[in-house]
């Protein structure tokens, strides 16, 4: 008899048996208890995680001659055959290859003829997402109301993909990715079953590298198990056939980085190179590593892996600083990103490896940061002091426009009849133009690219006459409007007949948004806000402002624009 790979071998024949997946498991096995099967299941998730596994064994479970049960027997006739998958009244269809408007035409013909052997008709449609928009407005009718003899279990790695009219009309279950712990569990019952020697660090390496998926971890303990031609798989033998870099590789590589011997990092990066690692796998992997340096520095928690509990290792993550684990870290993830548009991966890393020896670069943000208290510190100073003769060396003409700040930031009486009402932006947001929104939008960059004290501006909503925008600050948008500013911007927008801007902070703009999405998706199409806090004044004409053609002119030459 041929070879049969361990995925296939050891494929779960009982709820027990499936790793990990235990909220999925026990509501179906209550379902079956309880006689509250649904018509229609949505199994999806990850691939390898127990999908197509579990549709199985529930058409076990519900067929067999001792059921419906949670514990299928596995040695009735049914049971039997299903597992082998000669029971015609169990139909497992592959959508990949099976996706058009007539195939499902057929099914839909079939599901009205009773079951043969079985109590039950069990549809199980694996990849369901790539059946054509004909195939699923086909599957619709059937899928709603299917005889009671019928059941469909549709499987997807993608469920986005699927229409909502099919997702509605589903019992929906989201498969997650197997922990490592039920990985290692299962892993280790196949290697007693096999007699097959194999280290816990081999193992664990094996589960790790699978990333949530089981039937990817028994391919690659089966690759192992091939190409190891020792008495005991290890993880020499684990890393030769998964392509990964070995912990201890890189912890070599990165000690000669921190201590900017760019050469012999080369040198080692070049002998796993040659050993025909793959490029981007080398650095997912160094940066995975950095990731449980951080984690270690963090909880100083050592995984159970052999190279954390080294001396060196340990010494390695205690010195390096998270400053330049972060540099790191963005370095190495810009070269992922760089080497997908290039043929030159080698020079790329290469490249990236001598750009992290480089120390000149790494920014000190602790240092920083106690700058920037100490500036905060000072300008509070600075405005509780009076003010004295010698403000006058402040540029008069620089300052002229903005609002004071005990009138915008200062929690004392404030005038709110001059200020942007809650009801002014009311009856924008009900009035709003997508298109000329969309047309706003494409504008802000030209005005963006010469000015930046628009930096960060935002379209919060355009009707016919007004357009409101967001800026990050209370202050910069009283600035905004005020002239020359406010009529320049206006200047600068009036091809689109725009009769005035408004200009709200941030914080204000998330509210309001928030305020009118909620009633309006509450079923007010014509929501009224609630009043908020907005101290931003309106604008009021103080003096001529020349008009050019776009408003650009005076806009750019303005005195407020900041200076590099």
């Amino acid at each position: 008899m041929s070879y049969m790979a361990l995925y296939r071998a050891y494929r779960p024949q009982t709820f027990k048996e499936v790793a990990g997946q235990k909220p999925i498991i026990q509501t179906l096995k209550n379902a079956i208890k309880l006689n509250k099967v649904a018509h229609a299941y949505l199994f999806a998730g990850p691939r390898g995680t127990g999908k197509t596994t579990m549709a199985k064994i529930m058409a076990k479970a519900l067929n067999c001659e001792h059921g419906p049960t949670d514990d299928p027997c596995n040695e009735c006739e049914i049971c039997k055959g299903i597992t082998k998958g000669t029971i015609p009244d169990v139909i497992e269809i592959d959508a990949a290859s099976n996706n058009g408007v007539d195939e499902i035409r057929e099914l839909r013909d079939n599901v009205k003829y009773l079951p043969s052997v079985c109590k039950y008709k069990v549809y199980i449609i694996d990849e369901v997402h790539m059946l054509s928009q004909g195939a699923f407005n086909a599957l619709l009718k059937t899928l709603e109301e299917p005889p009671a003899h019928v059941i469909f279990i549709l499987a997807t790695t993608e469920p986005h993909k699927i229409p909502a009219t099919i997702l509605s009309r589903c019992q929906r279950f989201d498969f997650q990715a197997v922990r490592e712990n039920d990985m290692i569990e299962r892993l280790n019952t196949v290697c007693k079953e096999e007699k097959i020697k194999i280290t816990d660090e081999a193992i664990q390496l094996v589960a790790s590298f699978s990333e949530g998926g089981m039937r990817d971890a028994l391919s690659l303990l089966d690759e192992s198990i091939s190409y190891s031609t020792k008495d005991i798989i290890d993880e020499a033998d684990v890393l030769a056939v998964s392509g990964n870099v070995s912990d201890l590789n890189i912890l070599n590589l990165l000690r000669e980085v921190e201590n900017n011997e760019s050469a012999k990092a080369l040198d080692i990066l070049n002998k796993i190179l040659d050993e025909g690692k793959e490029i981007s796998k080398v650095i997912s992997d160094i940066m995975t590593f950095l990731r449980n340096v951080l984690l270690f520095k963090i909880n100083k928690i050592t995984s159970t892996k052999e190279i954390y509990k080294q001396d060196e290792y340990i010494s390695f993550a205690n010195r390096i600083s998270t400053n330049l684990v972060y540099k790191y870290l963005n370095l190495l993830n810009d070269c992922l990103n760089d080497i997908k548009y290039t043929n030159q991966k080698r020079a790329f890393l290469e490249i990236c490896i001598i750009k992290m020896s480089d120390k000149s670069a790494v920014v000190d943000i602790d240092s920083l940061m106690r700058r920037i208290d100490s500036l905060e510190r000072t300008i509070e100073n600075l405005k509780n002091q009076p003010i004295t003769q010698q403000t006058n060396m402040i540029n008069e003409p620089m300052f002229s426009n903005i609002t004071p700040f005990d009138e915008i930031d200062r929690n004392i009486e404030f005038d709110y009849s001059k200020c942007i009402s809650t009801a002014d932006v009311n009856v924008v947001l009900n009035n709003g133009d997508k298109e000329l929104k969309l047309t706003v939008n494409n504008m802000l960059p030209k005005l963006v690219e010469n000015y930046n004290l628009l930096e960060g501006i935002k379209t919060m909503a355009v009707s016919k006459k007004t357009a409101i925008f967001t800026l990050s600050t209370v202050g910069t948008c009283n600035r905004m409007m005020k002239d020359p500013n406010y009529t320049n911007i206006l200047n600068f927008f009036k091809e689109l007949g725009l009769k005035e801007v408004f200009f709200i902070d941030k914080k204000n703009s998330d509210e309001i948004l928030q305020d009118f999405l909620s009633k309006f998706k509450a079923g007010d199409k014509s929501p009224i806000l609630d009043n908020h806090d907005i101290r931003i004044l309106k604008y009021v004409k103080t003096k001529e402002v020349s008009e050019s053609s776009d408003g650009l002119d005076d806009l750019f030459d303005s005195d407020l624009i900041e200076e590099e």
